[in-house]
């Protein structure tokens, strides 16, 4: 299968300023619809002064909404492909961007940087383990094991911590997970899933929340880590204030990963749903490999 870039993996193919596109063009065209329908109208009567002067006012009306038909939809397919990443932060080897689109209030954050892992397989074994996953994650308090369908689906329950006197988030998620075939690389897209957990006193439902991981071997002993995401604290939280906490999340939460992922407990554990690259494999465990995933490979990027 064709390898997708991290700029645009699985769950954004269809993000929204493309869906904004849809939209204008649909309105656009049925108002277009019903005004040809009135002249249809119009032509079956008597033909008239006043019926001619009716008609060549829809032909007009129809001329303007063409007009704006290509005009809106083009402004926003150009706002669609004119969407930059923008340089927000350097520094101990990571590089944070922000998606700079004004079509929407919260900005997307991607967060990349260079991780040495000596096992591909603590990987794996970090990202099952919850309790780990929320000390790394900027501002996470906890993550809470809802139902684990396979190790490719699962819904969890994350709180953060946010400064007094901000509200503590909370946000029910469906984590999914696959493998590029080609190059391994490790992707783990998430979403908001409100109806899997209810709604609680003590925290503020978060309205949006989505993202992704992708793990991408490089040469034995590295890997190159992208945290991308979007999320709507919601509340009374202005957008300005929630933009400077979202750009940190991708930051701090690479550097701490550098320090969890090597730790001896998720050292030397295969749990068997993925694939370690060749060039990473000893000689005798290329064989083995080679017999495992014959029975158990983990599922491709979603088409």
């Amino acid at each position: 299968m064709t390898h997708q870039s991290a700029a645009f993996p699985a769950h954004r193919l269809c993000d929204k300023s493309h869906f904004r596109v849809v939209y204008v063009t649909f309105f656009f065209v049925r108002q277009v619809w019903r005004c040809l329908a009135g002249y249809k109208v119009i032509t079956r009567r008597t033909v008239s002064s006043a019926a001619v002067g009716m008609r060549q006012g829809n032909r007009m009306i129809i001329k303007r909404y063409l007009l704006g038909l290509l005009l809106l939809g083009g402004s926003a397919l150009s706002m669609a492909d004119t969407a930059k990443w923008v340089l927000v932060t350097d520094r101990d080897g990571i590089q944070v961007y922000r998606q700079d689109d004004d079509t929407s209030r919260l900005k997307t954050f991607r967060g990349v940087g260079l991780v040495p892992v000596a096992d591909f397989n603590a990987i794996g074994a970090l990202m099952d383990d919850y309790q780990a996953v929320a000390s790394f994650m900027h501002m996470v308090s906890e993550i809470r094991d809802l139902h684990r369908a396979s190790p490719y689906q699962r819904d969890v329950y994350v709180t953060t911590r946010l400064p007094w006197p901000v509200k503590d988030r909370d946000a029910p998620l469906r984590v999914t997970f696959y493998q590029e075939p080609d190059s391994y690389d490790l992707v783990m897209p998430f979403s908001l899933n409100p109806k899997a957990f209810p709604e609680q006193s003590d925290y503020v439902r978060m309205p949006q929340m989505e993202g992704y991981y992708r793990f991408e071997p490089l040469s034995p002993g590295e890997v190159k880590v992208t945290i991308e995401v979007i999320l709507d604290p919601g509340g009374a939280i202005p957008a300005w204030l929630a933009n400077i906490i979202l750009r940190d999340v991708p930051y701090f939460s690479l550097r701490r990963l550098r320090r969890v992922v090597n730790l001896p407990r998720f050292q030397g554990i295969s749990h068997g749903y993925y694939q370690t690259p060749k060039s990473w494999q000893e000689p005798e465990e290329k064989q083995e490999v080679a017999n495992a995933s014959a029975a158990n490979r983990a599922p491709s990027a979603p088409r």
